[in-house]
C-alpha cells in the first residue's frame, strides 16, 4: 500500500488546530486507498524542534508520497521536508482545502 507522509505547519500554532487539519489530510489520504503517516501522530508534543524534525525525516523517507498541506509554504520544517521528497524522487500532491475549514 502507498505510504504518503503528511506536510504542514506544526510551530506557533494551537495545538487543536495543528491536530484537526493534520487530521483531515489523513483522511484525504485514506480516501486514496493509501496509507497515510502522520507526524503528529510520532512526535511526542513537547519535543525539541531539531528532535521532531530527526524523527519525521526518519519517517518521510520510508513514503512513496507526501501530502502538502495549505500552510505548508509557512514552514522551515515543511521546507525541508518538501525539499528532501523532490529530491529523492516522491510524489508530491497539494491538499485542497481552506484553513478556515479545519
Amino acid at each position: 500500500m502507498t505510504k504518503v507522509y503528511i506536510i504542514g505547519r506544526v510551530t506557533g500554532l494551537p495545538r487543536h488546530e495543528v491536530v484537526s487539519k493534520f487530521e483531515k489530510g489523513e483522511q484525504m489520504v485514506k480516501g486514496m486507498n493509501m496509507h497515510p503517516v502522520n507526524p503528529i501522530n510520532l512526535v511526542p508534543e513537547e519535543t525539541h524542534w531539531s528532535d521532531a524534525m530527526r524523527i519525521c525525516i526518519k519517517a518521510l523517507i520510508e513514503c512513496d508520497a507526501v501530502l502538502l498541506l495549505p500552510d505548508h509554504e509557512s514552514s522551515r520544517g515543511s521546507a525541508m521536508e518538501l525539499m528532501i521528497a523532490k529530491n529523492v524522487g516522491m510524489n508530491i500532491w497539494n491538499a485542497q482545502f481552506k484553513m478556515s475549514e479545519v
